[in-house]
């Protein structure tokens, strides 16, 4: 890394693919197949291709959900380029919890298409009880909590380094905004679990629909970001 580099705020250090990286491309690549429209069999008459097709909202939506994950982990890795043990271990705990928490994915978004089109778009997965779907919530909220956990705790890791890292004053404060920002995301899942025991079966539903909010979520807090960031440092 040249010496104009070091001197950026945002210095790329990972800028060569590690062993790390690409273990972690192929483990999300591999959770994204097992998300696949009708992965163990292919459509055989028009009438199956078209109740195939209409799992694509699911399968997209989820996928945009792993996606989200992936690129959070490549942004990270391609900032810092840490493969130490903690990096490893906290890497690891992110694929074990993605590769659990795939079919809760698609399970929700399904259910959750299902009950906007009315019916029209299929669910594969049945619910008999308002308690199995809290406890379908619940797993889902966990999984989602633990996956920005991690991501979070990635961040701390490369913040407790900034001295090692020689890193800019401006991105040792991003460092430790991406550490809030992530673990803001992560409550939402225990939010999400809370609602879901303390709601009554009627509005049960809104502890699924809370995630929405992140949309919001998401541009106020980089808005919230970049103005401290311009104020302190200009």
């Amino acid at each position: 890394m040249t010496a104009s580099e070091t001197d950026l705020p945002r210095p790329r250090r990972g800028q060569s693919m590690t062993r790390l990286e690409t273990f972690t491309d192929a483990a999300f690549a591999f959770a994204a197949a097992l998300l696949a429209i009708s992965i163990d069999e292919v459509p055989e008459s028009y009438p199956e291709l078209i109740e195939a097709l209409k799992d694509a909202p699911a399968f997209a939506a989820s996928f945009a959900i792993l996606l989200l994950f992936w690129r959070a982990h490549q942004t990270w890795s391609d900032r810092y380029g840490l493969e130490d043990l903690p990096s490893v271990l906290l890497t690891f705990g992110l694929i074990l919890v993605v590769m659990i928490y795939v079919y809760p994915l698609k399970i929700m978004f399904g259910a959750a298409f299902n009950a906007v089109s009315g019916g029209w778009l299929p669910s594969s997965f049945a619910l008999e009880t308002q308690y199995q779907f809290r406890v379908v919530l619940t797993v889902y909220g966990i999984g989602f909590f633990m996956l920005s956990g991690l991501i979070s705790a990635l961040y701390l890791h490369a913040w407790r380094r900034r001295t090692e890292l020689s890193m800019h004053p401006r991105e040792a404060f991003d460092t430790a905004a991406e550490i809030l920002g992530w673990l803001i995301v992560a409550l939402f899942g225990l939010f999400s679990v809370a609602l879901a025991w303390l709601l009554s079966d009627r509005h049960v539903p809104i502890a699924a629909w809370i995630y929405c909010a992140l949309i919001v979520y998401g541009p106020i807090f980089d808005r919230i970001q970049e103005n401290v960031a311009r104020r302190r440092f200009g």
